[in-house]
């Protein structure tokens, strides 16, 4: 489960609406018009209210109109975005069983329906765009439109359409036409690439947790695997020279240290949940999630109250995350997987960077004694130069196994206040450490074997990226590598059995 700071159901996607955005003041007349306009695009059910009537800048200067309708329960709701003339650019539909009782059209029909929508909002699309191709989602067909140059698809261009069994638009994307790119005169050739990545191939060997909807896995599942050192591989494809497109940044130099042995003075005595957040009496659940593994919950103050209605997105925000308290609870375990106060908590204390260090010691070796060997402090370069003004401190642990296997990408993070010495915020690891103690520790698949399955498979394709590089908005050619067979990016060869594991396609 990806965690975020809300777990409320439309908060994904606002965070998304809100990229790149800035509040800004826009004619009554135009706020006024945007909104009629917009009412008249969707019909919105009798209980739905409004939760959110924004009016934004965009990343490019461009003024757009944001809003957001929901039931009570906010488990359903209609999301729109409308560029300054009126145009719609973004459009979801959440709605319980829209078509429960509708026969379900074929792939042709709604692929049909698709066009006529976008022909509806944009009658010269298809003059410049194209139909590309389509993708099955769990309750809907998905259908994407793309501005074609050299028969590829232009990143973040074009748009998409969400089609549900009924032939219901449940989902639509615009990102516009881009002036098209010029056509390089000459690529570098794939084999100069694959000798190239031959030469400076090397592997991590690495414990992954591997999840099914972002890679070609049977099962969600702890696995020893090796990683590529650089596995995110793109190069300018009209350099002779191979050339990636990214080129990294040194990191900052850091270490990693072992916290102190487990003290076994400690007493742990039976806490419950709310114990160890630290709820208090005066607080009260306000919503309760169900996340699949895990159940979301969170608590307000039972006296906190919203003084007025504030359609804004900031007010949207501290509706649902104003003086709260989050956690998400492992159904497996009952346990504390993470929480984090977004109420702030003040006292007198003024504790040393060390001092709150200690606390954070503490705590995990309370709400987690099976896991504390495994972990190591990760140490920053000048980490140790205190910031007075910062009210918390935060300590970041890597995860490893019995043999010193690095856990990839799983961190332990507790942040402490100096004000209180009350643990903030605690994100603990996504596993049970059953499975970590079933993953075997030795490889059968030697790194030379890796690196040979690695070549094997790999294959390069052609694709548009935007230039983040440039002042003005363009596209590079690249050459991005990926498996010969899926087609999408090679993420990890199996340690044990040696198959190839690549990302879903997107």
């Amino acid at each position: 489960m990806q965690e975020g700071i809300s777990i409320h159901p439309f908060c994904n996607r606002i965070l998304e609406m809100c990229k790149n955005i800035n509040i800004t003041e826009v004619t009554y007349l135009l706020r006024e018009e945007l909104k009629k306009r917009a009412k008249s695009m969707v019909q919105i059910p009798s209980h739905f209210q409004p939760l959110i009537e924004e009016y934004v800048e965009g990343e490019n200067g461009e003024e757009k109109a944001m809003f957001l309708w929901a039931n009570e329960g906010q488990d359903e709701g209609i999301t729109l975005n409308l560029d300054s003339s009126g145009n719609l650019t973004r459009l979801s539909i959440e709605i319980n069983d829209i078509n429960s009782d509708v026969a379900p059209l074929n792939i042709e029909q709604k692929r049909e329906y698709a066009e006529q929508f976008l022909l509806s909002h944009y009658p010269a699309a298809l003059n410049n765009l194209t139909y590309y191709k389509s993708k099955k989602l769990t309750s809907a067909e998905r259908f994407y439109y793309e501005q074609i140059v050299m028969d590829l698809p232009l990143e973040h261009a074009g748009c998409y359409i969400d089609i549900d069994s009924g032939g219901d638009i449940v989902n639509f994307t615009y990102e516009g036409v881009k002036r098209a790119p010029d056509i390089p005169k000459m690529l570098i050739s794939k084999e100069k690439l694959i000798k190239h990545v031959q030469n400076n191939l090397d592997f991590q060997l690495t414990i992954a947790n591997l999840y099914m909807d972002i890679l070609d896995v049977a099962e969600d599942e702890l696995s020893l695997v090796y990683e590529p050192e650089q596995y995110f591989m793109k190069y300018k494809a009209d350099v002779l020279k191979p050339t990636l497109t990214i080129v990294h940044d040194e990191d900052v130099p850091q270490t990693y240290v072992s916290p102190p042995p487990h003290s076994n003075t400690t007493v742990h005595k039976d806490l419950s949940i709310e114990d160890i957040i630290g709820i208090t009496e005066k607080m009260e659940v306000i919503r309760e999630v169900d996340m699949g593994e895990e159940t979301g919950i969170v608590w307000r103050d039972r006296n906190w109250g919203k003084k007025e209605k504030d359609l804004s997105i900031n007010g949207f925000f501290k509706t649902q995350s104003g003086d709260t308290v989050k956690a998400f609870i492992s159904k497996k375990t009952g346990k504390v997987r993470s929480f984090m106060w977004f109420n702030e908590r003040s006292g007198l204390l003024r504790l040393s960077r060390e001092e709150c260090y200690q606390k954070a010691i503490a705590f995990l070796q309370m709400i987690a004694p099976e896991y504390y060997q495994y972990l190591q402090l990760i140490v920053q370069q000048n980490e140790d130069d205190e910031d007075d003004s910062s009210t918390k401190e935060s300590f970041t642990f890597h995860m490893y196994n019995s043999h010193g296997i690095q856990i990839q990408l799983e961190l332990v993070v507790v942040a402490v206040n100096r004000q209180t010495g009350q643990v903030d915020h605690y994100s603990g690891p996504s596993f049970d450490i059953e499975q970590l103690n079933q993953v075997p520790d030795e490889p059968v698949i030697s790194k030379k074997e890796a690196s040979e399955i690695f070549i094997n498979n790999l294959d390069f394709e052609l694709a548009w990226n935007k230039d983040y590089d440039s002042e003005t908005e363009s596209y590079i050619l690249v050459y991005q590598a990926c498996d010969r067979y899926s087609r999408t990016s090679i993420r990890y060869i199996d340690a044990i059995i040696g198959t190839v594991i690549s990302n879903i396609d997107n």
